[in-house]
């Protein structure tokens, strides 16, 4: 079960009125559990809107599965309340990864009395994601040898949307590596034994490069057991790991090197 059903699979679905409404009773969400203990029920809006989405990356599409006020708080047209703050929740969902958004608005009024109009008028809205949380993404490496560079990009690409599609790819990238490297053997564990008999690879990044080489036939493969998200980061990490020794590291050690000729 994805994120998504986790979270929407208990909420039901009933026809009041007009206007279809969401009860909320998933009570147990991490999620939603977390910051809206106080919403009694979401009202299903249609709409769409262009974001940036947290688990893909991709600038999506999403549409407004649901939203609701802080206890079901509503603006009060009254002189007496010169200022209210309404704050409202939404429950969005991507329509290219189709996993979950969920997000805090804040919206100011005060009341305003003058000859055009009487009344309360919005004076300001924020909007604050609340899940996932933002997090500021690694910049992928870069000054790879070609070949190396397409595959290690194109498992970047697919990391937050297939975790197998992601092993597979970070197993076509050590193949690369291991063409680029011209490391005999028939089979990949032929080639990276190969590269640690030969020192290009010390013991510790060979034991890397054959458990990414068993993770990624995990998919390959269609065995039982798959490759999950909480696969991927390790896998990517293995991968860059190998990446830096070979490549990144002797290019900055040259580029010092120069430096150094340079002040001599």
């Amino acid at each position: 079960m994805n994120t998504n059903d986790k979270i929407f699979s208990k909420i039901d679905f009933v026809k009041p009125g007009p206007k279809e409404q969401i009860s909320w009773v998933y009570r147990d969400s991490m999620i939603i559990n977390e910051f809206i203990p106080q919403v009694r029920s979401f009202e299903v809006d249609n709409t769409k809107r262009s974001l940036q989405c947290g688990h893909c990356d991709k600038l999506a599409l999403f549409k407004i599965r649901g939203e609701g006020t802080q206890d079901n708080a509503k603006v009060i047209e009254s002189p007496y309340h010169e200022r209210q703050d309404i704050i409202t929740w939404r429950i969005l969902e991507c329509e290219w990864c189709k996993k979950p958004t969920f997000e805090e608005v804040k919206t100011a009024y005060e009341w305003t009395d003058d000859l055009i109009y009487s009344g309360m008028v919005q004076i300001f809205s924020e909007i604050t994601t609340l899940y996932p949380e933002a997090n500021i993404a690694k910049a992928p490496l870069t000054n790879l040898p070609e070949a190396i560079a397409k595959k290690y990009t194109a498992a970047l690409k697919v990391q937050d949307i297939e975790p197998g599609a992601c092993a597979v790819l970070v197993g076509k990238t050590l193949e690369a590596i291991c063409n680029h490297e011209k490391a005999a053997g028939t089979t990949l564990s032929d080639k990276v034994n190969n590269l640690l008999s030969s020192d290009r690879f010390p013991r510790s990044l060979a034991e890397m490069a054959h458990q990414l080489r068993q993770i990624r036939n995990l998919d390959a493969h269609n065995a039982d057991d798959e490759v999950t998200e909480e696969d991927t980061p390790i896998i990517l990490e293995f991968l860059e790991a190998i990446l830096e020794y070979l490549y990144i590291a002797p290019a900055k050690i040259a580029a010092v090197q120069a430096r150094l000729k340079k002040v001599r």
